[in-house]
C-alpha cells in the first residue's frame, strides 16, 4: 500500500502575513503608481514569511500542529521603499527598518516546522512584498509618496491555486497576534 504523500495531490503552501484591506488598498495604490497595469493582483499582495511548498495532508496535519500556540508579536511594518531584483525581475515594497520582532517570528517558525521535516531556505530573510514579476526595472528613484504602516495582526496559513491568469491565493487558516 502507498503511503498518503505518493497517492495524494500536493498543495503549494506558504505562511504569511495578510493585509487587512486599508493596508492591501494602500498597496495596491502603490504598485499601480510604481508599475502600472502590469503588476500582483491585489488580492494576492502579501508578506511571505516561510515558503512551505508541495504539502500533502499528513505534513499539513504536523505543521498544524506544531503551530498550534504560536504566539505572533504585536508589530508595525512601515513598508516605505521599493526595491527591485534584476535576476528575477521583481518589484518589491519594504521596510527602511525591519522590526527585530518580524526576523524572531521567521526564526521561531523554522524552529517549530524543523521538527517536521521542514528545510528552511538558505538565503536570509527579506521582508518584502511583491509588487509585479517580470519587471523591467529598475526601482522607481523616489520613496513612495505615503508610507504603508501594517498593524500585524497574525499569521496566515496560504494556498497557492494555479488559474488561467495566474495564481490565485486562499487564506486556509490564521493564528492570532498578541497585540
Amino acid at each position: 500500500m502507498s503511503s498518503p504523500s505518493t497517492t495524494e495531490a500536493q498543495r503549494r503552501l506558504f505562511l504569511a502575513l495578510w493585509p487587512q484591506e486599508a493596508e492591501r488598498r494602500l498597496m495596491a495604490e502603490l504598485a499601480t503608481n510604481a508599475v502600472g497595469r502590469r503588476r500582483v493582483r491585489d488580492a494576492n499582495l502579501h508578506l511571505t514569511l516561510v515558503f512551505l511548498g508541495a504539502t500533502d495532508t499528513v505534513r499539513l496535519a504536523a505543521y498544524e500542529a506544531a503551530l498550534a500556540d504560536l504566539a505572533v508579536p504585536a508589530l508595525e511594518l512601515i513598508l516605505d521603499r521599493y526595491g527591485y531584483w534584476p535576476a528575477p525581475r521583481i518589484l518589491w515594497l519594504g521596510s527602511s527598518r525591519t522590526p527585530p520582532e518580524l526576523y524572531e517570528l521567521v526564526a521561531d517558525l523554522h524552529r517549530r516546522l524543523r521538527d517536521c521535516g521542514f528545510t528552511p531556505e538558505r538565503r536570509a530573510f527579506q521582508a518584502h512584498v511583491t509588487l509585479a514579476r517580470k519587471f523591467p526595472g529598475p526601482a522607481p528613484d523616489r520613496p513612495p509618496a505615503a508610507p504603508v504602516h501594517w498593524p500585524v495582526n497574525d499569521v496566515a496559513l496560504v494556498e497557492s491555486l494555479p488559474g488561467e491568469n495566474g495564481s490565485r491565493y486562499q487564506v486556509l487558516r490564521r493564528w492570532p497576534g498578541l497585540g
